[in-house]
């Protein structure tokens, strides 16, 4: 039986995202595909699969299929991969606990990838509100439907923004948290 749910996540809530798919195959759904706002889930045993998510390291494509074959031999299967690089794996449950990462360093690294796709997005929005402004001086007129142009751009500005935030939050308590082990 395949069950289809639609459902949206962030890029500064994979945690929260991985902790739904690890909720969903304790009650036997297993996730079997994803694209973005779509997930597709088989109904199997309870607890029978751990999920984890990482945005891939951009590379080369040998470096990414070496990885993936790495992760394939430590009993992790890959699920999909989608958007700028965003992978779901799983690894049967009585394998063991399932970790991409080994220590805070490495999860600093995720973190900072996560940061940087944040980044590109903020900047490419805030030059798109650039552009408009730009152009609603020029045209010496201001209009309705300029206006909620903008007011939309700036939305998601501050939408990508609150989320470079979080995760910008996130970094430095993995780096105090590495201190205090140190």
């Amino acid at each position: 039986m395949r069950k289809i749910v639609h459902r949206t996540f962030f890029a500064w809530e994979h945690e929260k995202e991985e902790d739904w798919l690890n909720s969903m195959a304790a009650q036997g759904w297993n996730l079997v595909d994803t694209t973005p706002f779509r997930y597709v889930f088989e109904q199997s045993a309870p607890g029978q699969y751990q999920y984890r998510l990482e945005l891939l390291a951009r590379g080369s494509a040998q470096a990414t299929e070496r990885y993936l074959r790495f992760l394939e031999e430590t009993g992790a299967e890959h699920i999909a991969t989608y958007f700028n690089g965003w992978a779901y794996f799983r690894k049967k449950t009585a394998d063991g606990p399932f970790a991409l990462f080994s220590d805070i360093d490495s999860l600093l690294r995720h973190f900072a990838r996560i940061r940087s796709l944040l980044l590109g997005a903020t900047v490419a929005v805030l030059a798109a509100l650039v552009v408009q402004i730009v152009c609603l001086l020029s045209a010496g007129a201001v209009t309705w439907s300029a206006v909620a142009g903008m007011a939309l751009v700036l939305a998601a500005a501050v939408f990508c923004g609150s989320g470079l935030l979080r995760i910008q939050r996130h970094m430095q308590r993995l780096r105090r948290e590495r201190e205090i082990h140190e």
